[in-house]
């Protein structure tokens, strides 16, 4: 698997990370995933870019962003400073609500894409917040393994993410019931441990980062 970190270029692909200043949480209630995804949506009226995969967890989320002709962190301030002033508004504090800087590293094969899609996906099963990812609502793995005829259970946070993600780069890399054979990728008995902990590496993501 091949990944670099880049600050930007013109149509990369990126996994994207932050995480909530001192381990504080990003999300307190429903309303607050709305927000933030509300915060990327506003975001797209003004630059060019695809989210290709999405995990808000409580400290922290997950997604894998490709760029068009703007700027990732042209993308990300748009994104995360109007949340930041609204969350801390809302909840009367002060000070920086993300951690320093979004952690971003470059996707420069589709393995490694793939990969990281998967360790979105399963991000809330490794915290041990759900038994399956399917059960965790602010992400989009829904997405990738309902069938159209799940539509009438959609909420309104699983709309919202329908409008943001573009399934068709992952879904493409498989074939005969692409949405079936994601599903067995993600949730198979197959190890990936050794590429889950080169992912863990990039993203410096560790125990420490585990939702409480």
């Amino acid at each position: 698997m091949s990944r670099k970190k880049r600050v930007w270029y013109p149509g990369a692909t990126y996994h994207v990370m932050s995480r909530g200043n001192r381990r504080t949480k990003l999300y307190k209630d429903r309303s607050d995933h709305m927000r933030f995804l509300e915060c990327i949506e506003s975001c797209r009226e003004k630059y060019d870019f695809k989210i290709h995969s999405i995990c808000l967890m409580t400290n922290h989320f997950h997604m894998i962003l490709e760029t068009g002709n703007d700027e990732l962190w042209k993308i990300m301030q748009r994104i995360l400073h109007p949340y930041s002033m609204d969350f801390n508004s809302k909840y009367n504090f002060t000070g920086h609500v993300f951690e320093s800087r979004y952690t971003a590293v470059i996707i420069e094969d589709e393995r490694y894409f793939l990969e990281a899609s998967r360790y979105i996906h399963l991000n809330p099963v490794k915290a041990q917040m759900v038994r399956e990812p399917l059960a965790y609502e602010y992400s989009s793995y829904g997405l990738f393994v309902n069938r159209e005829d799940d539509c009438n259970k959609q909420t309104k946070v699983s709309k919202l993410i329908e409008e943001l993600v573009d399934t068709d780069r992952v879904l493409d890399a498989f074939h005969n019931n692409s949405r079936e054979q994601y599903r067995m990728f993600v949730e198979g008995k197959i190890s990936h441990a050794e590429q889950e902990l080169l992912i863990q590496k990039d993203m410096k993501e560790d125990d420490m980062w585990l939702p409480w």
